[in-house]
């Protein structure tokens, strides 16, 4: 059993590590963009009843997309920083008027997603009591603690207890609507959407999903994520 979600999508970054005019969720990979390509799999579940892409106020690159053309998506303005875009998405939500139980928020940039762990993450929302549940990987490699000025090791962390967070990350609506407004004008900066629900005591579960799960982050991406979608089927050939 699945639980009925809505879709929240930041999509307002430029994308300043990237060296193009163009902000990289809207480069393509074949013919799609990569936010389409980020999109797609949440579209295979008829629970989503709606995807909210929250883009830069002066965006016109999303004009241009297709998928924007699909009844469940609808385009609103974003904010300076991510969690203020997360935070225009989560009130559009709740000021909808639509019925729904859980909000799944997902990177514009993680375009090899697939619909196998989305339906992995929403079964497992839907047979647990806890606030949310991420999609993530244990760690492999040996992480440091560094000292940020000059890059002297502190320490070694045990990694047995650490885990690489991902998206998608889905919450109970109340959940995400109580701590989304409770840390609406604090300065604090949360990295994704768990931090922000940890903090205001909500209790998570990580849900092991792929390390091919890629961010697009450097521009040497591209080209590993078009051999992972070609991998999955979702490309043809290199392109």
């Amino acid at each position: 059993m699945i639980d009925s979600f809505v879709t929240i999508v930041p999509a307002a970054g430029s994308g300043d590590r990237f060296s193009d005019d163009v902000p990289k969720q809207f480069l393509t990979i074949g013919d799609k963009s990569i936010l389409d390509l980020s999109i797609e799999p949440l579209l295979d579940f008829s629970e989503c009843l709606g995807i909210c892409i929250v883009v830069a106020p002066d965006d016109q690159y999303h004009k241009s997309l297709k998928i924007c053309e699909n009844p469940k998506i609808s385009i609103i303005e974003g904010g300076i920083t991510r969690m203020s875009s997360v935070t225009n998405g989560v009130l559009f939500w709740k000021d909808s008027g639509l019925s729904f139980k859980n909000i799944l928020v997902h990177d514009s940039v993680r375009p090899c997603l697939r619909s196998s762990e989305v339906r992995v993450l929403l079964e497992s929302m839907s047979v647990t009591d806890i606030d949310g549940v991420i999609l993530g990987s244990s760690c492999s490699d040996t992480v440091k603690e560094i000292n940020k000025k000059d890059l002297s090791i502190r320490r070694t962390l045990d990694r047995e207890k650490l885990w690489t967070a991902f998206t998608p990350q889905i919450f109970r609506k109340e959940v995400l609507f109580n701590a989304t407004i409770e840390n609406m004008h604090d300065d604090k900066i949360f990295t994704d959407e768990a931090s922000l629900v940890e903090v205001n005591g909500g209790k998570l579960k990580m849900i092991q999903g792929s390390k091919d799960n890629l961010k697009i982050t450097l521009p040497e991406d591209i080209n590993l994520a078009k051999s992972i979608l070609i991998s999955h089927g979702r490309l043809e050939t290199l392109l």
